[in-house]
C-alpha cells in the first residue's frame, strides 16, 4: 500500500495525474454547432442590447492547417433577423497538443475595434488592422496546465509609427493568463469553467534615455470562459479608453464599446447520445427555421425501439432518411444538409411505433 502511494505521489508531482488535456474541453462530437450571442458596451459597461447580434460556429473538418492538424471551424456574425440566411465568410484553426490549445492567430472579431481606432485616429502610413494581420500565425493561447495567476507571453512584436515626422517606436505584445475557475450559467445550462484572460498591449517606446519609457496606448483584454465539451461558453472584452494625452501629438482621446459573448445554443453531442429519459415521444419545430442549407430536429423516445426520421418536398416525394433503425430510450438531435435542394418547404416526419407526426419547415437560399 505505502509502495503505491508513494507512486502515486511521484507520479502527481509532474503532473501526469492532474494535468487535463486541452483537448478534453472540445467536443468530440465532428459537427459540433454553437450560436453565441453578443452584446454592445458602453463606456461604464453598461449592456447595450439594442445593438446585439448573433455569431454562429460550426466545425467542418480536422485537416492539416499551417503545419498542424487543426479543427476547422466556419463561423459568421449579424444580426437576429439575418444571421440564418447568411453564408459563412470565415474560419476558425484550432490544434491541441498535450496541456496546451494552439489558436492561429486572425484579426477576426477584435477587426472591428482596431478599424475603429483607425478610423479616430487615422495615422499616415499606419493601420492597425494591417499591424495585427501582419503575424498571423500558430499560438499556444490556452495552457491549462500553467500555474494560477503566472503570465505568460503569447507573442511579441516591434515596430514604428511616423506621425508629423516624428518616428514612434512601437511595441505588441499578447499575454495570457489563467484565473481561478468561475462558475457560468447560460441557456444551455449551468458549467464550471476554466478562464482565462488574453491582454493584448500596444505601446510607445520612448529613446534614448538613460532608461526607456513605456506609454500604453491601446490595452485589450478578453476575457474567456471554456467549460468542459463544450469549449468557449462566454467571452468577455471590456469598454478600453484611450489616452493619448503622454505623446504630446494633438491625437484625441476616446474610448470603444465593449462586448460580452453569450453561449445561447449549442450542439456537441452525437444523435445516439442519450441525455434524458422523457416522459413521452416528442418531435420539436427544426432550428433554425427558415434556414440555409442545414437545421437541427429534435425528438424524445421514452422507450427503446425502431424509429425512422424522412424529409418530404411537397408532392410527398421522399428527398432524404436521416434516420432508419433501432434506438434507445432518450433525447436525440439529427442535422440535416439541404445542400443541392432548391429553396421551399419540406416536411419532415418521424414515426416510432405506432406514433407518426409531421411537421413543416422552409429552406430559404
Amino acid at each position: 500500500m505505502k509502495k503505491f502511494i508513494y507512486i502515486y505521489l511521484l507520479f502527481s508531482s509532474f503532473g501526469i495525474i492532474y494535468a487535463q488535456q486541452a483537448s478534453d474541453y472540445f467536443p468530440e462530437y465532428p459537427y459540433a454547432w454553437w450560436e453565441y450571442k453578443i452584446t454592445v458596451l458602453d463606456s461604464l459597461s453598461n449592456e447595450i442590447d439594442s445593438l446585439s447580434y448573433y455569431r454562429h460556429d460550426k466545425v467542418i473538418d480536422e485537416a492539416f492547417f499551417e503545419g498542424k492538424l487543426a479543427k476547422i471551424l466556419q463561423t459568421k456574425s449579424g444580426p437576429a433577423a439575418t444571421i440564418n440566411y447568411q453564408p459563412y465568410l470565415d474560419s476558425i484553426f484550432l490544434h491541441f497538443s498535450g496541456t496546451d490549445a494552439y489558436e492561429y492567430f486572425k484579426v477576426g472579431y477584435i477587426k472591428i475595434l482596431l478599424a475603429a481606432l483607425d478610423s479616430v485616429l487615422n495615422i499616415p502610413n499606419f493601420n492597425f488592422v494591417e499591424f495585427f494581420t501582419s503575424f498571423e500565425k500558430w499560438y499556444s493561447v490556452y495552457r491549462f496546465n500553467q500555474t494560477l495567476g503566472d503570465e505568460y507571453t503569447i507573442m511579441e512584436f516591434d515596430t514604428s509609427i511616423t506621425i508629423d515626422n516624428i518616428t514612434l517606436p512601437l511595441m505588441l505584445e499578447v499575454r495570457g493568463e489563467i484565473l481561478e475557475d468561475d462558475s457560468i450559467s447560460t441557456p444551455v445550462g449551468g458549467f464550471m469553467c476554466k478562464k482565462f484572460v488574453r491582454t493584448i498591449e500596444v505601446s510607445v517606446v520612448l529613446t534614448p534615455l538613460p532608461l526607456p519609457i513605456v506609454i500604453p496606448i491601446f490595452l485589450l483584454e478578453d476575457y474567456i470562459w471554456i467549460a468542459e465539451d463544450y469549449w468557449i461558453v462566454q467571452g468577455l472584452i471590456p469598454p478600453i479608453n484611450i489616452d493619448l494625452s503622454g505623446l504630446n501629438l494633438n491625437l484625441p482621446s476616446f474610448y470603444i464599446p465593449g462586448l460580452i459573448t453569450r453561449l445561447h445554443s449549442a450542439k456537441v453531442t452525437s444523435v445516439e447520445e442519450e441525455l434524458s429519459i422523457p416522459d413521452e415521444i416528442t418531435l420539436s419545430q427544426n432550428y433554425p427555421n427558415p434556414f440555409n442549407p442545414s437545421t437541427t430536429i429534435k425528438f424524445s423516445l421514452p422507450s427503446s425501439g425502431y424509429a425512422s426520421l424522412k424529409i418530404y418536398n411537397t408532392l410527398g416525394e421522399q428527398v432524404a432518411v436521416l434516420l432508419d433503425k433501432e434506438l434507445n430510450t432518450g433525447s436525440f438531435e439529427v442535422e440535416w444538409n439541404a445542400i443541392g435542394l432548391p429553396s421551399g418547404v419540406y416536411f419532415y416526419r418521424l414515426q416510432a411505433g405506432k406514433f407518426v407526426e409531421t411537421k413543416k419547415m422552409t429552406l430559404m437560399k
